[in-house]
């Protein structure tokens, strides 16, 4: 027989969907018959498929120790998923990843297996099944609280459990984990400033537009060094909408380097724009972060940036 403790993180699901989550290797038939043939009790009472989980519920499953192990592992999960990540910090609560630019942290229509997401979760699925039983019985899935684009490098957070999630959003939320990001824009940029523009999505064409309809959006920069026609900037990214950092530095006329979207020219030396998230504090003073990718620096070296002092002024 097994023995179970529901844990916070798993409180309010529905116990098929929990015992579906916990054991991969039974399919949901399988799963619906455990529950009907009273193979799982709660409080010596059978439980059913809709009966609500709570904090502290104790389940017992009657099946044999190397059965329990043999379901809790799917041999076709995270087949052939890249498992390897960039780990920057790892608590019980969350999970903050360096992401390499080129990688989509969310699955799109037609690339949907190998993205950030799946590599956490087959790190951390890996991760526990080494772990003792109460932190293998744990099922939430982590999520990503915040992302980043495409071709954007850096810091991504990963909630481990739903408690983490919902506060961790909330401080993202409400603007109190700071994130600095580092980019390469065109022209020499003189000082530094803040920009607090609306800005609204053009859905059709993906582009995101200065505008006094759009929301509003607060970003200040500050430029740390420049070389050959460029500057490499330091941003604090107050606000966080979807291509923010993109759209203001466009706006006053400093496009990213590559970034042809928002008006920089197209040079065969930049296959993609340069920014990178380098650095989060969050509220009770942890700091965590990630040193400019390989790529990013070979690009300033070659646009003549010192490099002794590109690594004093990065991350």
């Amino acid at each position: 027989m097994i023995e179970l403790r529901i844990e916070k993180q798993d409180a309010g699901k529905k116990a098929h969907r929990y015992l579906r989550q916990l054991l991969p290797g039974v399919p949901l038939s399988g799963i619906h018959k455990m529950l009907r043939t009273g193979r799982v009790k709660r409080a010596g009472k059978r439980v059913k498929a809709d009966d609500v989980l709570m904090t502290g519920d104790i389940l017992h499953l009657y099946m044999a120790d190397d059965d329990f192990a043999r379901v809790r592992k799917s041999p076709r999960k995270f087949v052939g998923v890249n498992a390897r990540v960039n780990v920057r910090y790892e608590d019980e609560r969350m999970l903050v990843v360096a992401k390499p630019a080129g990688l989509l942290v969310h699955g799109a229509e037609k690339e949907y297996k190998d993205t950030l997401v799946n590599r956490v979760a087959a790190y951390l699925y890996h991760a526990q099944s080494t772990a003792n039983m109460p932190t293998a019985a744990r099922v939430f899935t982590p999520a990503p609280v915040h992302r980043l684009d495409r071709n954007t490098s850096g810091l991504v957070v990963f909630a481990k459990t739903a408690d983490a999630a919902r506060a961790l959003s909330a401080q993202i939320a409400g603007h109190e984990v700071t994130k600095r990001y580092w980019a390469i824009v065109v022209g020499e940029m003189a000082k530094s400033g803040v920009i607090r523009a609306r800005i609204q999505r053009n859905q059709e064409t993906n582009v995101t537009l200065v505008g006094k309809e759009g929301k509003p959006a607060e970003t200040h920069y500050q430029p740390l060094m420049t070389s050959s026609g460029t500057t490499l900037v330091q941003v604090n990214l107050i606000s966080g909408r979807t291509h923010q950092i993109r759209a203001h530095l466009s706006h006053i006329g400093h496009p990213l380097l590559g970034d042809a979207k928002y008006g920089a020219p197209r040079s065969k030396d930049d296959p993609h724009y340069w920014l990178h998230a380098g650095e989060l504090v969050f509220p009770n003073g942890l700091r965590i972060t990630a040193p400019l990718p390989d790529a990013f620096e070979q690009r300033l070296s070659a646009l003549g940036y010192d490099k002794d002092t590109v690594q004093r002024l990065a991350p």
